[in-house]
């Protein structure tokens, strides 16, 4: 067998279409340029495989995955050849691997340059909050990466009404039909949806749409502190102080979504620990009027959620823009689902001949069409959100590791690769990879939620790129350190693989 055979038949070659593998018309790599060479004899290529295959398989074979289905699909970037694969066309729940597709999509249809726009105006003496979907506002980590100080919106709407010499409006208008009014996706489980990652998703979403309780112990008696500090949510406070070691408590729901109960056992100080809030834009107007009332501004009306008619005069006087990385960045380094929902309903707004009423059936909708047109079969995926908490969600891997070479190939794979969690550096990858011969070079999105763990990413090696993406249902801590094991024993086999090399490569190329 020739070496050009050989590549075609093993390894792919640059010069071969990858329509054929992938069923991806939008996938082919073509001659030019052609990656740097190195010296892989067939036969050694052959039993170093053999060997990284039957290395997985003995992690894989572990009594504790009895009942554990993995779904593994791991290929050459450059290539896209598939060095290992296990159940990679079977279905599976992705959890959090669910924000790669979302975040594909809002790449490729909203554009690297697209940005939330919030726009805050005046008629008729009342103040108009028009909401765009924005996750950000208010998120703690984005202002702390910008510099801004903790409530910094209110402040300047207030300072704008106060430079226009405004003492007193009517009413705070939110503007929230952007979105749909289904706050709560139906297949989110009951238990968690006083979560702060199951929060409601609003057109207009604020400190991300949730509170951080804090419950303290003085001189005996127990208070209930919340931060964002509002009258928004009451407190039943049942907690009691106390002299023991104990020091907890918990949240739950009354009859109101406006009335929280408290209870558990102070000794001290316990929290912040975060509570999701109903109805994220009038949890906003509230924190705004709260805001302009301190800074002496007369509130003579009503917080009201209404659409503004499009041909209302408006008198804009700001807009507050958060651009698409940004989310990107909160959406895989950090997993913020609220962050991926409204990147879900905001690709769903697509769908609607206003640009509006973005919901999760119409974002189902339009990300399902640029799946099936990158050629990824249908049978290899159901979307039911955008965020992976529902368990109606169906990916495989092989569905996972395609998207992700489709978009290592486009102009953009940098600005993608720069959101993803980096191995032993940041985001939800930051105590894991940590190694010296690993730190920085596994860039990944995590998924879990109960019962599903997953891993999708690359690693670079000396070899070249790896694409790679793990799902395990059924599964329990012990298969997310086996998927983290995998890594590395992929990254240390592929450093080994090359014997020598000129530079970098895309995968290992033999050359005569």
């Amino acid at each position: 067998m020739s070496p050009s055979e050989f590549l075609a038949e093993n390894l792919g070659h640059p010069d071969i279409s990858l329509k054929k593998d992938f069923s991806f018309p939008l996938l082919s790599i073509d001659s030019s340029p052609c990656p740097p060479t190195a010296y892989v004899p067939p036969a050694s290529l052959h039993q170093a495989q053999r060997q990284f295959n039957l290395k997985v398989q003995s992690l894989l074979h572990n009594q504790r995955f009895q009942r554990t289905t993995f779904s593994i699909s791991i290929r050459w970037a450059g290539t896209g050849e598939t060095i290992y694969e296990h159940r990679a066309h079977e279905r599976m729940i992705p959890a959090s691997n669910m924000k790669l597709i979302t975040s594909a999509a809002a790449i490729h249809l909203l554009g690297l340059d697209f940005e939330f726009k919030t726009r805050v105006a005046l008629a008729s003496q009342s103040l108009i909050i028009i909401g765009s979907g924005d996750p950000l506002l208010g998120d703690r980590e984005t202002d702390k990466r910008y510099g801004r100080q903790p409530y910094w919106l209110l402040e300047d709407i207030a300072s704008r009404l106060l430079i226009k010499g405004i003492k007193a409006i009517k009413d705070i208008i939110i503007d929230t039909s952007i979105f749909d009014d289904q706050r709560v996706h139906p297949s989110w489980p009951q238990n968690v949806l006083l979560q702060k990652y199951a929060c409601e998703v609003s057109g207009l979403n604020y400190h991300g749409n949730s509170l951080e309780l804090t419950v303290i112990n003085r001189q005996g008696k127990t208070f209930v502190l919340s931060e964002p500090k509002t009258n928004y949510v009451k407190f039943i406070n049942e907690t009691l102080a106390t002299s023991s070691e104990e020091n907890w408590f918990s949240v739950s729901r009354t009859s109101s979504p406006l009335v929280l109960r408290v209870t558990g056992k102070i000794r001290s100080q316990a929290g912040p620990y975060a509570v999701s809030v109903a109805n994220p834009a009038l949890f906003f107007g509230t924190l705004l009027k709260e805001h302009l009332i301190r800074k002496g501004i007369e509130v003579e009306g009503q917080i009201r959620e209404e659409k503004v008619p499009a041909e209302s005069e408006l008198e804009v006087i700001a807009e507050y823009r958060t651009p698409l990385l940004d989310v990107l960045r909160r959406v895989n380094k950090d997993s913020l689902g609220l962050a991926a929902e409204a990147l879900f309903k905001t690709l769903g707004t697509l769908d609607h001949p206003e640009g509006k009423g973005g919901s999760w059936a119409t974002g189902s909708r339009v990300i399902t069409r640029f799946l099936l047109n990158l050629g990824i079969p249908e049978n290899e995926f159901f979307l039911d959100d955008g965020s992976g908490l529902s368990r109606e969600n169906r990916l495989t891997s092989y569905a996972l590791t395609s998207l992700l070479l489709w978009l290592y190939r486009q102009p953009c794979w940098p600005a993608f690769e720069s959101t993803l969690a980096v191995g032993g550096v940041d985001g939800t990858l930051e105590s894991v990879f940590r190694e010296r011969n690993l730190r920085g070079r596994v860039l990944a999105k995590t998924g879990y939620i109960n019962g599903v763990r997953a891993l999708s990413g690359i690693t670079h090696t000396r070899s070249g790129d790896i694409i790679f993406s793990f799902l395990a249902n059924n599964a329990s801590n012990v298969a997310r350190s086996t998927i983290n094991s995998i890594v590395k024993e992929l990254t240390s086999w592929a450093d080994n693989l090359l014997i020598s090399v000129s530079t970098a490569s895309s995968g290992p190329i033999i050359k005569d």
